[in-house]
């Protein structure tokens, strides 16, 4: 179960979001900045939410000691702000935080926010694994990727989208899987996720191993000599 560490002065909304999400989750709480930053690093949670008025410190300042520490500086934080802080939500976007979510706010949107920052986690974590399959190999630092000795002119979306087939070669990968992977935040339509996978197929000619297409579903990405006609 993945633990997350849920940071707010307000002690009524820190048990309202723990009930919501003990059911999926380890919630680990803390009342100010202080203790939140010393959890933090004592329990090393797969997420933070991490409030930007807190007393002793404040969220911001929690963000940056955060992303300045080996062990934390992964971990993804998503502030939670009032309307009327947007200095300190700028403020804690360029210090690191990954996302923000505005006071009053839906469960539901918070709940899809945690969802979409945990598999873009779970993704990044992924492609740093993978390195080569068969006569391709990927750099996942620089999202540089070659066929053999030449070098693919790859967008940073088409690399995360090969490297994301990589990690699950021989299986298939339904559409609204990938649109929930790598395009989290974003609306758009199955028709996006054709048009890279038709995109990254001719930038990868060469390649001993073929993206497959899985009439109604998705993609299956197998070796050349497996593939089905």
């Amino acid at each position: 179960m993945k633990r997350i560490l849920l940071a707010d002065d307000e002690q009524d909304l820190r048990e309202i979001l723990a009930g919501m999400l003990e059911d999926h989750f380890e919630v680990i709480q803390a009342e100010n900045g202080r203790i939140a930053l010393q959890k933090a690093i004592e329990f090393v949670p797969d997420l933070i939410l991490l409030d930007v008025t807190m007393p002793e410190m404040k969220g911001t300042e929690v963000c940056q000691k955060l992303k300045a520490h080996p062990a934390t500086r992964a971990i993804p934080i998503i502030m939670l702000t009032a309307h009327s802080e947007v200095p300190d939500r700028v403020q804690g976007l360029q210090l690191g935080a990954d996302d923000y979510v505005c006071k009053p706010f839906h469960a539901e949107e918070l709940r899809a926010r945690i969802d979409a920052r945990l598999r873009s986690t779970q993704v990044q974590a992924e492609a740093v694994q993978v390195r080569s399959l068969g006569n391709l190999s990927v750099d996942p630092a620089t999202r540089e990727a070659k066929v053999g000795d030449r070098d693919l002119k790859l967008t940073a979306l088409e690399c995360d989208l090969l490297q994301y087939f990589m990690a699950r070669v021989d299986k298939v990968v339904p559409r609204k899987e990938l649109l929930g992977a790598l395009w989290p935040d974003a609306i758009v339509t199955h028709r996006t996720v054709d048009t890279h996978v038709a995109n990254l197929r001719k930038k990868v000619a060469g390649f001993d191993h073929e993206f497959e297409s899985i009439h109604g579903t998705g993609y299956r990405l197998r070796s050349k000599g497996q593939a089905e006609s």
